[in-house]
Order: C-alpha cells, then sequence, then structure tokens
C-alpha cells in the first residue's frame, strides 16, 4: 500500500524522491537511482491500510550507501516478522509477499509530518510538525519542533517557536496537504522533507484513528459572534448552552408534542464551546430545520440571513417522515399567524415578571435563596421564549422576500438607546454632571438600557449597570461631538410584516439584554458572598455544589484562569467540523500567531446599508480601547459588532464586518443611523490595517484599500 500511494502521487505531479520496490533475493539495479545514498522503508502488504496503519511497526534504515543496501533490505525484511502489533489488535492477516521500498535519501533541511485532519477528529484542522534535519529525528523526539495548526479557510497559529521556519513554506504545504487529500478522498498522514526549498513526499497513508462512524458535528461562529464575542467564561459557555437546550426543547414540544422525544439529543447540541468560544452547532440545527415544510428552500434562506459561509449541508437525523413533516406544516402555519400576537403578550408578560424579579434579586442577600432565584427565572422567562425563535423564521422569510427595500425599514427598537442616549448628553451640556436633572436621566437611562453593551450576553461582561461612572466617560466624550439626527422615516404598510417581526426582534433582544443584566446582578451578589469575581470561572453545576455541598474549587479556578490566558491567545476560527466529540488539551500549548499575508485590495462581502464614501480606517479588536474621539468620522473595521457598539457606530463614517448578515445588529443599526455598511467580508481583519484609506460602497457591497496605511 505504501509504494502504491506514493507511484499515485508521483504520477499526479508531486515531488517524491526515486524509488524502486525489491523483494529478497531480487539484484538491485542502480542505473535507475542518481543518488549514492538511499532510505530503505518497509512495504508490507498489510501496512498502511485502511483500518490499520502499522505505523512505526517495521524497520526503517536512512543514509544506506550502495555496498550496504543488501543488508539493509535484508534486516527491513527480518522485521515483518515481529506481529505482536496484529495480536495486540486481533488483526487476522495473510502472508502475502512483501518487498521492500529503495528510495533515493534526500538530505533535508527540515522534515515533517503533516495530517490533513487532526487525529483527534477535528477534521478541518491540518496539523503540521515541522523540525531540522532528518524525520527520524522527529519521530524519536531528538530534533525541536514547530506545530502549526490550520483551520480550513480560516486562521492558522504555532506552537512553539524553536524554528524560524519560512511562512511560505507553511502555506506550500497546506496546498499540498489539502491536493493529498482530495486526490485519496480522505484525511492522510503524509510525510514530507524540504530541501533548497523544495517539498518532497516520502510516504501518504490514511488516517486509520479517525471513526468515522461517529456523527460529524459542525460548528460555526456565525451570527453567534455578535452575542458572545471573542472568549467567554466558564460560567457564560454553562449558562448559553443550557438556555438554549431549555428553549429548544420547548419549541420542538410545542409543534410536536410527544414525537419531540426522538429529537432530544439535539437540544443539547444547540450551541458548543471551542477553545473557549461560542458556536452554533450548525449540523444540529439543520436537522431541526430540516423537519420544517419547504425546508429545502427554508435553509438556504436561514444560511443567508445568518452569515452562513459554507452552504454545504450535513444531516444527522434521518429525514423525518411524511406524517411528521405534515404535522409540522399546519402547527407551523398556526404558529406563524399567532406569532405577532404572542409576541406582543410575551412584551407585557417580561415587563410585569421583571419588576417582581428585579425586586426580589435587589433585596436577597443569601446565596442559597440567590441561586434558587435563578433557577426559578430560568423556568419563568424561558418557558415562553421560544416564541422568539418562531419570530425570529416570519422575520427572515418574510425579509427574504421583501428583499433589500427592508434595509429602508427604520425606527426599531435598537434606535432607542441613542435617542435617549443623545437626551442624556443634552442634559449633561445643561445642566452639568452633578445637578439632580442628569442624575435622574442618568438613573433612568441606566434602568432601561444599562445592561446593552458589548457582550451583554457574557454573564462577566461588566456593564453601565455595574459600573455607572463608564456611563459618565462615554457622556462627557459624546457631549463634545454634535448630536445626530434620529427622526423616524415613514413606516411602509407594505412591508408591515417584515417591520413587525423585526421591530419584536430587536424588542426581545433588549428585554433579553436587561434578563441577563439581572442575572448578572444576581451572580454577582452570589460571588460577593462566597469567591468573588472567581465566579465566572466555575459552571453552573460547580456553584450550586459550591454553595449547597461546600465543595471547594479554589484548583478548578486556577486550572480555568489559565486556560483564558490561553484561550485569549488563540485566533478566532470561523467553523469546526469535529468527528464525535474529541476531548481537546490546549493547555499545554505555548502559542505564537501569525496573521497571513495580505496582497488584495478589492474586498467583497454583503452590503446592508446603502451608501458611498471614502475615508480613514479604525481597526477595532477590542471596543473598550477606543474612545468616541478614536471613531468620530472613521470608517470601523470589525470582526463582527453587537448592540453595545452603537455608541460607536453613531459617529462612524461607516462600518466594515468580517462577519454578519442582512439581520445582524450591525446592519440594522447601521441602516437606522444611515450608515453605509458591508459585512461577511473574508478575512477582513487580516487583510485592512490601522489607518488604511479605503472607498466603501453599501450598496454593490464592496470596500477598495485606496492607499496602504504605514501604521501597523
Amino acid at each position: 500500500m505504501k509504494a502504491k500511494n506514493l507511484k499515485v502521487l508521483e504520477e499526479n505531479g508531486f515531488q517524491v524522491p526515486k524509488f524502486k520496490i525489491v523483494y529478497p533475493g531480487e539484484e538491485i539495479d542502480f542505473s535507475y537511482f542518481d543518488s549514492e545514498l538511499f532510505a530503505i522503508r518497509s512495504n508490507d502488504a498489510h501496512e498502511d491500510g485502511e483500518k490499520f496503519s502499522y505505523a512505526g511497526q517495521f524497520l526503517t534504515v536512512l543514509n544506506v550507501p550502495k555496498s550496504e543496501v543488501d543488508k539493509a533490505v535484508k534486516s527491513v525484511v527480518d522485521s515483518y516478522k515481529n506481529r505482536y502489533y496484529e495480536e495486540k489488535l486481533g488483526i487476522k492477516s495473510e502472508d502475502k509477499l512483501s518487498g521492500v521500498i529503495i528510495q533515493e535519501m534526500v538530505d533535508s533541511e527540515y522534515s515533517g509530518v503533516l495530517f490533513t485532519s487532526n487525529p483527534k477528529g477535528i477534521l478541518n484542522e491540518m496539523v503540521i510538525v515541522v523540525g531540522k534535519g532528518l524525520g527520524s529525528s522527529i519521530v524519536e523526539d531528538k530534533a525541536e519542533t514547530i506545530t502549526y495548526h490550520h483551520y480550513r479557510d480560516s486562521a492558522t497559529y504555532k506552537e512553539g517557536n524553536a524554528l524560524n521556519f519560512p511562512e511560505n513554506l507553511v502555506k506550500e504545504l497546506e496546498k499540498t496537504g489539502a491536493r493529498i487529500e482530495k486526490l485519496f478522498g480522505k484525511p492522510m498522514d503524509i510525510e514530507f522533507a524540504v530541501k533548497d526549498r523544495k517539498i518532497y513526499i516520502l510516504q501518504a497513508r490514511e488516517i486509520t484513528s479517525l471513526d468515522f462512524t461517529k456523527n460529524i458535528r459542525i460548528l460555526d461562529n456565525s451570527n453567534i459572534a455578535e452575542s458572545y464575542p471573542g472568549v467567554s467564561s466558564k460560567l457564560t459557555r454553562s449558562f448559553a448552552c443550557e438556555v438554549y437546550t431549555r428553549i429548544f426543547t420547548r419549541l420542538i414540544g410545542r409543534v410536536l408534542g410527544k414525537s419531540a422525544n426522538r429529537y432530544e439529543d439535539l437540544f443539547t447540541h444547540m450551541v458548543s464551546d471551542f477553545g473557549g468560544r461560542m458556536y452554533y452547532e450548525i449540523s444540529s440545527w439543520y436537522d431541526i430545520l430540516r423537519l420544517l415544510p419547504f425546508s429545502s428552500k427554508i435553509i438556504p434562506i436561514w444560511q443567508k440571513m445568518l452569515g452562513v459561509e459554507d452552504e454545504k449541508i450535513h444531516f444527522s437525523k434521518k429525514r423525518p417522515s411524511l406524517f411528521v413533516k405534515t404535522k409540522l406544516l399546519f402547527s407551523t402555519i398556526y404558529l406563524f399567524l399567532i406569532s405577532q400576537k404572542k409576541m406582543a403578550d410575551l412584551s407585557v408578560f417580561f415587563q410585569k415578571e421583571f419588576q417582581y424579579y428585579n425586586s426580589k434579586v435587589e433585596n436577597e442577600e443569601d446565596p442559597k435563596k440567590l441561586y434558587s432565584l435563578f433557577l426559578e427565572m430560568e423556568d419563568v422567562f424561558f418557558k415562553e421564549w421560544d416564541w422568539t425563535l418562531i419570530n425570529d423564521m416570519v422575520s427572515f422569510l418574510s425579509t427574504h422576500f421583501v428583499g433589500s427595500k427592508v434595509k429602508n425599514t427604520l425606527a426599531l427598537e435598537s434606535k432607542k438607546p441613542v435617542e435617549a442616549l443623545n437626551e442624556l448628553v443634552y442634559t449633561y451640556s445643561k445642566f452639568g454632571v452633578d445637578s439632580d436633572e442628569y442624575k435622574e436621566k442618568k438613573t433612568d437611562y441606566i434602568k432601561y438600557y444599562g445592561d446593552r453593551t458589548i457582550g451583554e450576553l457574557k454573564l462577566e461582561t461588566r456593564t453601565f449597570a455595574t459600573n455607572p461612572e463608564l456611563l459618565d466617560k462615554v457622556v462627557e466624550e459624546r457631549a463634545a461631538l454634535p448630536i445626530q439626527d434620529t427622526k423616524e422615516s415613514p413606516v411602509n404598510i407594505k412591508k408591515s410584516l417584515a417591520r413587525s417581526s423585526t421591530n419584536y426582534r430587536e424588542i426581545s433582544r433588549m428585554n433579553r439584554s436587561r434578563l441577563f443584566g439581572l442575572m448578572r446582578k444576581l451572580i454577582d451578589k452570589i460571588g460577593s458572598k462566597t469567591v468573588g469575581e472567581d465566579i465566572y470561572h466555575l459552571s453552573l453545576p460547580q456553584i450550586r455544589d459550591m454553595i449547597f455541598s461546600g465543595v471547594d474549587f479554589t484548583e478548578d479556578i486556577k486550572e480555568e484562569k489559565r486556560l483564558m490566558l490561553v484561550y485569549n491567545e488563540l485566533p478566532t476560527v470561523k467553523k469546526v467540523v469535529l468527528l464525535g466529540n474529541p476531548v481537546i488539551d490546549f493547555s499545554l500549548m505555548d502559542r505564537s500567531i501569525y496573521d497571513e499575508e495580505s496582497g488584495r485590495d478589492f474586498l467583497t462581502g454583503r452590503g446592508v446599508s446603502s451608501g458611498k464614501l471614502r475615508g480613514e480606517v479604525i481597526k477595532i479588536t477590542d471596543m473598550r480601547t477606543v474612545s468616541i474621539k478614536d471613531v468620530k468620522d472613521k470608517i470601523i473595521v470589525a470582526y463582527s459588532t453587537d448592540p453595545g457598539w452603537f455608541l460607536l457606530l453613531d459617529v462612524a463614517k461607516g462600518i466594515l464586518a468580517e462577519r454578519g448578515s442582512l439581520l445582524s445588529h450591525t446592519a440594522i443599526v447601521a441602516r437606522e443611523l444611515k450608515k453605509p455598511a458591508v459585512v461577511g467580508i473574508s478575512d477582513l481583519m487580516n487583510h485592512i490595517k490601522n489607518g488604511d484609506i479605503v472607498e466603501l460602497d453599501g450598496d454593490k457591497g464592496y470596500c477598495k484599500v485606496i492607499r496602504e496605511s504605514k501604521i501597523e
């Protein structure tokens, strides 16, 4: 199999050192070769098979001169007699004539191993291990190595700094690995050598450790990165998974009744975390969307609205029966018809219950009772929250059929914080920061919008509600700038459903930010009575065990803090494809991250807010590090934004974002503020530098770099 694979590679244009297969007793003709030194490799008939690799089981002899080749061949053949590997794995093999590969020796400057998929079970992660000298030194841990982790169509990061390996060769290896995997149609384990900047393939075999009987799970951060930007705390990750499980259990139960039980395993995998970041487990979403009538039409619309770039669809469940489809058809039509009334009812219900629980949390001090209140609030608020998902689907579909005209739909709920802030700034300018008038307005602003900020669904996020002094700073900065007109545009009655559902979508998100703010206040109170801010390094079950059973999680907290430092060094990976539930240990990795070189000056995405302009870029990776003055009259470039960015978007000239869709908050707020915006620009953050001058076209969906900056 080894020689067969080498032959296939050779025939398809890969650089393979010259080789021959010889059998015991056969006379060797060296006239075919150009080298004086050879590598003698095993070629057992059972080696490198589909189920078992036999990796390292047989002898390989390197740097063999012609005079010693016969002896080396005999040694390799003798190694075939060792069948302990087969006995250990219960392999029954037939006796077959096995030859030996004689291959020209490559006096390599670097050598290594390339896995086109991470053998631990990350299918779209390519792993490249490189060291100086011969591959044998690397395998035997005699040479220092550097490891590159490359996610297809996404980020690359490296482990260690032992070598100065050229980055252009890393990219070449990535391309080579992808070509070889495509050629064989399966994940491959590839040994390579580098000499004079040429890559030689020494052998390639299938990765046999991947068990494809397990479910393939696809994680995608489209849209969810707006709600959970960057790395999230352990508590937030735990809480997010629980919330999604509760809401989807209720939703599918509402439409399928008892039949929903067969999909129960999906409800617990609607979201997942990877490397400390939150992802939609999009494969589960596809299975649930497949239940809907006309799912083949709906799924592409859903992908488009959420900004999902990879349109390949993977299902883990069998196709639902005609009975289930029919039942869902009538249920869905009924739910769509009553959705707007239910959203109105939910808004009224929320206001009433929120006031009640806000008072309860305010007056309670006992950690046990506070935790019980937390669970009670989950039950009360999330039992009807699935209506927001139904409304989202109504919004997706109605917006899709209305098309780009929805860009003109203004006066949504998310515009109100801007108007309220303008009033607060006016009061500040007129009466001063110490006036009763300002203090009263500030209290009202915090009451309704104090939890609306970047990363507002992350419980560890500090907001105007938790830190009111932050609002004074924003108001002071904003007062130095002119207040922009935020008058509403006329309502277009023909777009009433798109407008209504989109407006309720924003109302529900405003209510959600207030609810999460209340839960944040509750968690802070528990923390103040127990482990302080370290409470965010515990999961919900751990907090329960700490409060009710007195379990000491000091060491767990230390380990989680260490992991958070590692997570924050990792690049954002857009998509992760997992085989089953692999255990990925990030804790041992020492990383230095590099950006891929950019040669492009014309970037395309999705135009979501009309207008064309030219201006200077301000590149934002952390909203907390920039002020309103920094952003004034500049074009914001960011990976993604969320509702908390409205303070910056309000004074910016335009917005460019790597993630986003027509209905993302970036798009909605940009349209409300009449700011040209393009979202969904692939690899934007690597291609634009701070200070670049760009031309932005929000109608055609592109941006063009006019002059690259000298600022790094």
